[in-house]
């Protein structure tokens, strides 16, 4: 059921802070939000033009500018899922304040072929883009993608599934500066093999958020982030409500040529979650001097019956003498990197079946276009 677009006032945006302790295992935030004050929806225009958008969507947002084009089985509705409130944080009350409409998708049926979510900005602008999507007793496979050129974007999906199997690949193709949230609730024997693939912009802050109510849901979330003379701030939430549900996260960033990538990834087992596993791996290489790697991952059970629980976090230099070992066959430093990210890729998107291809050469093409 959808809810009407939740407003927020000028004054009450004021009082807001950007982050709060509950949003990380941290309280130090790693999203340079000067640079989202500058170019805030109080300075900014909030609406743009359409620009060329590159791939073609079922759904496309554009500037302010809104098209559809959907599968049949696929119902269009308007307003939110209640997911997400403006008074969360300021970056909220940006979004909630500069968004125009929101809009909703219904699924009841299998989709055979993967629905297409393009999110653009190519104007110097505050845009907000709100996509509710809801999935019941059906297998569905989504791709978004998301590319912020100029200004500031911020994209919001929320995903209720309800006995349904999904597989969702996310693409990040930035420039500028970006804000996403996924934030997904999963009932019923629900389960969702998602993959995110991420190319930081001026900076680029990119949170999912999934909460496992249903027995025995499951998730396995994999994520590539990747800051090349750019920045990435990478966040994965996961909640475990239902009992026997399991989570496990992996996630693998780089950054090069003065790049900035931080994955903070939290989990928490609730109490109610018995007979429930838990994991949570955080990765990052360092490809260069010069370049910021930041790894956080945080495990919290409130339940002795856990049937696994782990988390571990490793931030390491580039194998020089795996570089040598492949410089010696041939190949240039760049190159050798190049294959480097892509055999990691590989390995993330293994969880993946009708979207494991396309998002393999997703990563393929981000990794190209930076090296």
């Amino acid at each position: 059921m959808v809810a009407e677009l939740p407003r927020i006032t000028r004054e009450a945006l004021e009082r807001l802070t950007y982050q709060k302790y509950g949003d990380s295992p941290t309280i130090r935030s790693y999203t340079k939000w000067k640079l989202f004050e500058e170019n805030s929806p109080l300075r900014l225009p909030t609406e743009a033009k359409a620009g060329e958008v590159p791939v073609e969507g079922h759904v496309t947002f554009s500037g302010s500018e809104a098209r559809f084009n959907l599968p049949n089985g696929v119902e269009l509705t308007e307003g939110t899922l209640g997911l997400s409130q403006p008074e969360e944080s300021r970056i909220l009350g940006f979004h909630f304040y500069a968004l125009k409409k929101a809009y909703g998708l219904r699924i009841r049926g299998d989709l055979t072929e993967p629905l297409v979510i393009v999110s653009h900005l190519s104007e110097k602008a505050f845009v907000s883009h709100h996509l509710s999507i809801e999935v019941e007793n059906a297998r569905v496979p989504v791709i978004i993608y998301d590319m912020a050129e100029e200004g500031a974007k911020s994209l919001v999906v929320e995903l209720k599934a309800r006995n349904a199997e999904i597989e969702l690949l996310t693409i990040g193709k930035h420039k500028a500066l970006s804000h996403y949230l996924l934030r997904a609730s999963l009932t019923g024997e629900s389960r969702v093999r998602a993959f995110s693939a991420i190319h930081g912009g001026v900076m680029s802050h990119h949170r999912e958020d999934y909460s496992l109510e249903g027995k025995e849901s499951e998730l396995l979330l994999r994520g590539i982030p990747i800051g090349i003379g750019s920045a990435v701030d990478y966040l994965t939430n996961v909640l475990q409500y239902g009992e026997g549900s399991r989570s496990e996260t992996k996630v693998h960033g780089f950054s090069y040529k003065n790049g900035w990538t931080v994955h903070r990834g939290t989990a928490k087992v609730f109490e109610r979650a018995k007979g429930s596993s838990s994991v949570v791996v955080s990765e990052v290489t360092i490809m260069d001097e010069g370049s910021l790697g930041v790894s956080v991952p945080m495990l919290e059970v409130d339940t002795g019956e856990i049937e696994n629980a782990a988390h571990s976090s490793s931030v390491r230099q580039f194998d020089e003498d795996a570089l040598f070992y492949l410089r010696a066959r041939g190949l240039d430093r760049e190159e050798a990197m190049s294959l480097f990210v892509h055999g990691i890729g590989e390995a993330l998107s293994e969880h993946l079946e009708r979207l494991r291809s396309k998002a393999r050469s997703a990563t393929a093409e981000l990794v190209e276009e930076l090296l």
